[in-house]
């Protein structure tokens, strides 16, 4: 792992250089383009160290790492807020495949479930971007803090409800079974996704945890290949919008792949109760931010 990490490292250079000088990727661009050297510059550097914190904590967390990169960017840079929204999205996509791969590579994966999560958020994420005209939306925000405040605890104690279930061998977990519960929760991360520009992974991971028997490391696989067709259409959206800057992106890519490796092999290999307990301080974090976003 550390050594494809380390050749993966020395490739970023050429890598950016490459994402950047593409010809079609700059007829992509219009707004990202008139971005200041210096604001570049400086964007594109942090991009690969904060690309992988980002990757490390959404790999074991369950989420994009939008809510590490897009406000330590907009405060640490004058890129334009849809500028650093539109290109976290790359992020969004390394991280959630790289991850994938890792998870699905140990058996923590349940295509199915991330299937009927993934389409189902795909159809609602309209909906919820329409009904920004029509709706509070930092009372919305206010309910999702309150709601990711409420979830930290409740995954912990998922797992111990579970834990004899276990041990009986009665753990089993029928998608389509549940694929209106599925659905469910993948319209509800659909519509907030939407509404509140949050990445899906904020509402898949935690209603996912509670309303399945899947292990956490099964949930965080899961959740993450949900992510990545909603990602990927939100993605180009904003590419062909002008709000994606290539080699920021290309700089966020590589880092997020660096960080969801090490941070998704860790996750595999963790001892019984870690990724809950990682899941739970993240939770808080994410709502935490949240909380503070409203008082700006």
């Amino acid at each position: 792992m550390f050594a494809r990490a380390r050749a993966l490292s020395r490739s970023v250079p050429r890598v950016v250089d490459a994402l950047a000088a593409s010809p079609r990727t700059r007829r992509g661009v219009s707004d990202a383009s008139k971005i200041p050297p210096e604001a570049r510059a400086k964007a594109t550097a942090l991009s690969v160290p904060l690309g992988f914190l980002a990757g490390c904590f959404g790999s074991v967390v369950g989420v994009g790492g939008g809510a590490l990169i897009v406000p330590a960017l907009s405060n640490a840079s004058k890129l334009p807020q849809r500028v650093v929204s539109g290109t976290s999205l790359v992020a969004v996509v390394s991280t959630a495949a790289v991850s994938t791969r890792t998870f699905a590579s140990e058996g923590f994966l349940d295509v199915t479930a991330a299937a009927i999560l993934g389409g189902s958020a795909m159809l609602s994420a309209p909906f919820g971007a329409r009904m920004t005209a029509r709706m509070d939306c930092n009372a919305l925000r206010r309910t999702l803090a309150y709601f990711l405040l409420s979830a930290a605890p409740l995954v912990p104690v998922k797992a111990l409800a579970f834990r004899s279930k276990e041990r009986d061998g009665s753990k089993e977990f029928d998608a389509l079974k549940a694929a209106p519960q599925l659905a469910a929760v993948g319209v509800t991360a659909g519509i907030a996704s939407g509404l509140l520009g949050i990445g899906g992974g904020t509402i898949v991971t935690p209603l996912l945890a509670m309303v399945s028997p899947l292990p956490q490391a099964a949930v965080l696989g899961t959740s993450l290949l949900a992510m990545i067709p909603p990602s990927i259409v939100a993605l180009a959206t904003h590419y062909r919008m002008g709000n994606v800057e290539p080699r920021m992106g290309a700089a966020l890519a590589i880092g997020t792949a660096l960080g969801g490796t090490f941070g998704s092999s860790l996750a595999v290999d963790a001892p019984r109760g870690t990724l809950e307990a990682m899941f739970f301080f993240g939770m808080l974090f994410l709502s935490n931010r949240t909380f503070r976003a409203l008082r700006k």
